[in-house]
C-alpha cells in the first residue's frame, strides 16, 4: 500500500474539511468537532489504495484534498476529490466492497470508523439525520440515473 506517514490537522481544521464534506455539511460543528477528534488522518500517495473491491471494512473516507479514482474491473466509475466520500454504505453496513478505490495524487483523507460513527449516532441525532439525508440523495439520483439510461 503506498501510504505516506500521517500529518497533523487540528481539529477546527478537520471540522472546516468535514464540513465542505457533502455528508457532514448540514451537521453543526460541536457536533462535527467530536467525529473530527475521532477521525483518523491518512495520506495516500499517487498510486495507493485506499480500499479494495470485496473486501470487508467498516470505515468511509472524507476526501480532504487529492483525488481518487473509484474502479472495478479496470473500469473507471467515478473520480472524487475533496467534499466527497467514499465507503459510506459499509460504515453503516460492513459487507464487501463493490470497487476499489485508487488515489490518483498526493491525497488527504480522514478516516471514519464504524465503532466511532456507531457512538456518535447515538449521541447526536443530528449526524444521523444528515447521513440518512445524503444515502436519500444518493439513491434518488442512482434511480433517476437508472431510470434515464433505460
Amino acid at each position: 500500500m503506498a501510504q505516506v506517514p500521517e500529518g497533523s490537522l487540528g481539529v477546527v481544521e478537520r471540522v472546516a474539511a468535514l464540513h465542505r464534506v457533502q455528508l457532514f455539511a448540514d451537521i453543526p460543528g460541536r457536533v462535527l468537532a467530536a467525529v473530527a477528534e475521532a477521525a483518523v488522518e491518512e495520506r495516500f500517495s499517487p498510486g495507493g489504495l485506499l480500499m479494495e473491491e470485496a473486501a470487508v471494512e467498516a470505515h468511509l473516507y472524507a476526501i480532504v484534498d487529492g483525488h481518487v479514482r473509484v474502479h472495478r474491473d479496470g473500469r473507471t466509475l467515478v473520480e472524487l476529490g475533496p467534499g466527497a466520500t467514499v465507503g459510506e454504505l459499509a460504515v453503516l453496513v460492513p459487507a464487501p466492497r463493490t470497487a476499489s478505490v485508487t488515489a490518483l495524487d498526493e491525497t488527504l483523507v480522514l478516516r471514519v470508523d464504524q465503532a466511532v460513527l456507531d457512538d456518535l449516532l447515538v449521541d447526536w441525532p443530528e449526524l444521523a439525520q444528515g447521513v440518512i439525508a445524503e444515502l436519500v440523495s444518493r439513491l434518488r439520483a442512482t434511480t433517476e440515473f437508472a431510470e434515464q439510461a433505460s
